[in-house]
């Protein structure tokens, strides 16, 4: 984590020494020791149960899908014929499968299960009846592979949990009708229960395993196990295949032994991770057939699909779905953190910048049904971390608002303690959810009843506050009163013709905006409502040839088309419907009218950590024209650097009532770099930032390196002042001293080098170039043209060109020889901070930026200017990228180093000197030399000796790059 926000990495550390022993919210609600805690030593960290029972519950995965295999190896009418649809749908069934166990598993370790198991009158009937199968095991070997009635008793078990209610809750994962084959036909043997429950208990295969221990996990951890089980894939072996270590990813033996030998090594080590030694690695490259393939690879064969996958057999891939879909378990070190500043305003009196919010009522704390009043939301919820954070930290404030009141909290059961009441009134009446995958909105249902510890309330009491939907896709009633004529354009991100192409058309339909049909829907019944807002909405995506994209923009068409909405047998009604169903609108109004019809409409509190998903760039993810043309028109933070991030800040915002506050946690990019300023700018129309915005590192979530910072701000009334359109966020900056941060705001405010002394000139490779270039000390026809990368570049070091273009190759996209000669210094681009040579002339690709010189900057003053440590220091602690994450240095950097004020410009000529004596050299820059050059940069910069030992220190702390690297 980084050391900019100290007291998330104190709570971080706190988190992870911690071993056992009860929790203040564990004392409060008098749960003892966590069920299966050892008294002989210390127990594992919560985290570290998580991270164990992540590997188990895919291993689980996989025996259920062997299970399915051994029943029919083809997977019947399940896979609906093999189509990735079928595979998708029974992908969801069996990961459903799998955590209802782990809910009932985790339910069952806090005593939930009590009164309500079919198995077993003491609340573990999961424990009672593994113990059952492990004994019959024992008794007949082999026999249970031919029985098939555990299953069922395990369906029964959750059908009567979701029975004791008025309503059963709905969903994929709550819905026992979601997935029919889970309980139709007996597709798992009761041998592959026990297997699928011995490895979610540990008692392993060899019997040598210490039992899991629910009862440590957070309620939380549901959701990293649940992604953990999304991040596999389903697929169809198309030739003899084989799972590989480390990454478990399948491989095709057939499609690997037809490549030549040299190329399979290449192959394995794309798809696989897998790097072989040297005698592993000739044993692939020899052999002849799958089965030698088979053998020689044998080693390294993952133990989750054990032996050779058979054409045509269904097996799991670690795949792209939780990349696409930009979800990560977020640790509960920056939920509490993110949630505790959002709601601190709300919640405590004279607080900096409360100016008497509703929760503050009026500068006092606030009384137990202000508490109660507030609404707070997370519209990309996920599996409910924030809003099990948020119900833990409002139920808290609850039961001191009862004390201070002397109040009795309402329907206070005898013997129950306050706070478990306290959780159970906020749970149901101020947390509101929103998120796209069913499974992940059950998950959250699951995960609110298992926090509130209150076995009496059905699963469904938040049925109607966590929906499923799509928070970005949906209507308003004051957004239907006319035709949506910018729907008619669907250009693509990457169809710039199509666009245009739409606008033409466009005008030439509706050269003026019609007016308003004469449908009033304000007063019309909620179902109504529905039909009127789908159909509008309809408009924007449906398909280019149906009937609805032919409806004119006019306002007779316009009106005819939204009255035979709402006849259900009308064809466009239909097809309106069945596109809702599928996109899933969400219209806001209608989901939670309670929040929207209220005086000041809006949430109190928005929080969550939307998915990261990038649409443009190397890691651009698919997106539909008409989704795309929806967000651009729709959605003002959807320009520049397009994410669905920056759609969820601005969505957010705008969910807020005035003085409301928003905390999301987002990559830190978004507060400073120059592709966001539409997201910031669509934010800062709403919202005003806190001065101090935490930042969290770039390694605070597991298997993700993305800086990321919490976005903390209050919903500006509309009279109020805005800032700066699209100026950076203020990240906090605990890191810096008091002699830094003078030294770093002094030169910041000093103009910046000429802007024309820097400039990109490397060439542009494509995915096609690598076939292009080769990596060889010398030129072998036809890769005869050297060329440099950024890892050639050190300090005043232009090393010899590791790499050959064939320049033929790539066509007339290759600079002429001149411009190449015309660049005066080479700067590495992946590095921390500047690290500059002279350039000899020759080519170089993008990961190298140009230096040129002018005037007053020759070459080699420049170059021992960018090479001092008192400017790599300026940059270093300026940019926050160079200090998180993977280091770019940009042009943009560059051109914001601070000159040297014009009565030290007499030193340049000392650094000319010392440039024209090193440079040429090309050897480095030697240790006296360098005390000499950091001299007189930092005389030119008016540099304490206070100041030039701080940068000393970074310095000796800060060391170059290794060459290769």
């Amino acid at each position: 984590m980084s050391s900019e926000c100290p007291q998330l990495s104190a709570g971080l550390r706190s988190d992870r020494e911690r071993v056992g022993g009860s929790s203040p919210s564990d004392e409060a609600t008098g749960a003892g020791a966590p069920a299966g805690a050892s008294a002989g030593g210390p127990a594992p960290s919560p985290d570290g149960v998580a991270r164990q029972l992540r590997e188990q519950a895919q291993d689980a995965l996989g025996e259920l899908l062997r299970g399915l295999r051994a029943a029919d190896p083809q997977g019947g009418d399940v896979a609906l014929g093999g189509s990735a649809a079928g595979r998708r749908h029974l992908h969801a069934g069996l990961v459903t499968a799998l955590m209802r166990l782990i809910f009932l598993l985790y339910a069952e370790s806090r005593g939930l299960l009590a009164g309500a198991s079919v198995l077993d009158a003491h609340g573990a009937p999961l424990a009672r009846l593994f113990e059952d199968l492990q004994e019959d095991e024992r008794r007949c070997p082999g026999d249970l592979e031919r029985r098939h009635g555990a299953w069922a008793r395990v369906a029964a078990l959750f059908r009567a949990l979701l029975d004791r209610g008025p309503c059963g809750a709905r969903g994929g994962l709550c819905d026992p009708d979601a997935y029919p084959f889970l309980e139709g036909r007996p597709w798992f043997s009761d041998g592959v229960l026990r297997r699928v429950l011995a490895a979610l208990l540990a008692h392993g295969g060899g019997g040598g395993g210490a039992d899991t221990r629910y009862g440590d996990l957070e309620v939380e951890h549901i959701g990293t196990l649940y992604e953990g089980l999304i991040a596999y894939d389903l697929e169809i072996a198309e030739g003899e295949s084989m799972a590989l270590l480390p990454s478990h990813a399948v491989v095709d033996l057939e499609a690997l032994v037809a490549l030549p030998g040299a190329e399979r090594l290449a192959r394995l080590e794309e798809a696989a991770d897998l790097k072989l030694g040297a005698r592993h690695a000739a044993l692939v490259v020899a052999a002849g057939t799958v089965a030698e393939l088979a053998q020689a690879l044998a080693r390294r064969a993952s133990p989750r699909q054990p032996g050779t996958i058979a054409r045509g057999t269904l097996y799991l891939q670690p795949g792209q779905l939780r990349r696409r879909a930009g979800s990560y378990y977020t640790p509960r070190d920056i939920t509490r953190h993110v949630v505790e500043r959002t709601l601190a305003p709300l919640l405590h009196a004279g607080c900096a910048g409360c100016a008497g919010c509703a929760g503050c009522a009026g500068g006092q704390p606030p009384a137990p049904d202000d508490i109660l009043a507030l609404a707070v939301c997370d519209p990309a919820m996920g599996s409910g971390a924030f809003l099990v954070e948020a119900c833990r930290q409002l139920a808290a404030h609850l039961a001191a608002a009862w004390q201070r009141a002397g109040e009795a909290p309402p329907r206070l059961a005898p013997a129950e303690p306050p706070l478990r009441r306290a959780m159970a009134l906020v749970a149901e009446r101020c947390l509101y959810g929103v998120d796209l995958d069913p499974i992940a909105v059950d998950l959250a249902r699951l995960s609110l009843w298992l926090a509130v510890e209150e076995a009496s309330l059905p699963l469904s009491f938040l049925d109607g506050k966590l929906r499923c939907g799509d928070s970005l896709i949906g209507a308003s009633r004051a957004d239907i009163s006319a035709f949506p004529t910018a729907a008619l354009a669907r250009g693509g991100a990457a169809d710039a013709a199509v666009e245009r192409r739409a606008r033409r058309a466009l005008a030439r339909r509706a050269s003026a905006p019609p007016p308003a049909p004469s449908v009033e829907r304000a007063r019309e019944p909620a179902g109504a409502d529905r039909a009127a807002l789908d159909a509008w909405m309809a408009l924007w995506l449906c398909p280019p040839d149906s009937e609805l994209a032919a409806v004119a923009p006019t306002p007779e068409a316009f009106a005819r088309y939204m009255t035979a909405a709402l006849d259900p047998s009308d064809p466009g009604a239909a097809l309106a419907r069945r596109i809702a169903e599928e996109r899933r609108f969400l219209h806001w109004e209608l989901a939670f009218p309670g929040v929207f019809e209220r005086p000041e409409p809006g949430f109190d509190a928005v929080i969550g950590n939307p998915p990261w998903v990038a649409y443009v760039g190397r890691a651009a993810q698919p997106i539909s024209p008409e989704v795309f043309n929806l967000y651009l028109r729709r959605n003002p933070a959807f320009h520049g650097y397009r994410s669905l991030h920056g759609l969820f800040v601005h969505r957010a915002a705008s969910l807020l009532r005035p003085g409301g506050r928003l905390g999301l946690v987002v990559p830190t990019s978004v507060s400073d770099l120059d592709g966001y300023r539409p997201t910031r700018r669509a934010h800062d129309a709403l919202c005003a930032v806190d001065p101090d915005l935490p930042s969290f590192g770039s390694d605070a979530f597991e298997g993700v390196f993305q800086p990321c910072m919490g976005l903390l701000s209050t919903r500006l009334g509309p009279d109020s002042p805005r800032a700066a359109a699209g100026a950076a966020w203020p990240l906090a900056r605990s890191d810096l001293d008091v002699v830094s941060r003078r030294l770093l705001e002094r030169l910041s405010a000093l103009a910046p080098l000429p802007a024309a002394l820097f400039g990109e000139r490397g060439f542009q490779t494509t995915a096609e170039d690598a076939e292009r270039i080769r990596r060889a000390d010398v030129p072998v026809p036809p890769y005869t043209c050297p060329i440099r990368e950024g890892t050639d570049v050190g300090e005043l070091i232009a090393r010899a060109p590791r790499h050959h273009v064939d320049r033929a190759g790539v066509k007339g996209r290759f600079r002429k020889d001149e411009d190449w000669r015309a660049v005066r210094l080479l700067i590495r681009q992946t590095a921390r901070y500047p690290i500059a040579a002279l350039s000899d002339g020759l080519p170089f690709r993008n990961s190298i930026l140009a230096g040129f010189c002018d005037g007053t900057w020759s070459e080699f003053a420049l170059l021992c200017y960018l090479n001092s440590s008192p400017v790599r220091w300026w940059h270093y602690t300026r940019h926050r990228d160079a200090r998180e994450g993977m280091p770019q240095v940009k042009i943009a950097h560059l051109r914001a180093i601070p000159a040297p004020s014009p009565a030290r410009s007499d030193l340049i000529a000392a650094l000319d000197a010392l440039g024209r004596e090193l440079g040429p050299a090309n050897a480095g820059l030697p240790t006296e030399a360098r005390r000499h050059l950091d001299g007189v940069v930092a005389s030119m910069l008016d540099m304490t000796e206070e100041e030039r030992s701080c940068v000393a220190r970074w310095a000796a702390a800060t060391p170059l790059p290794r060459p290769d690297g």
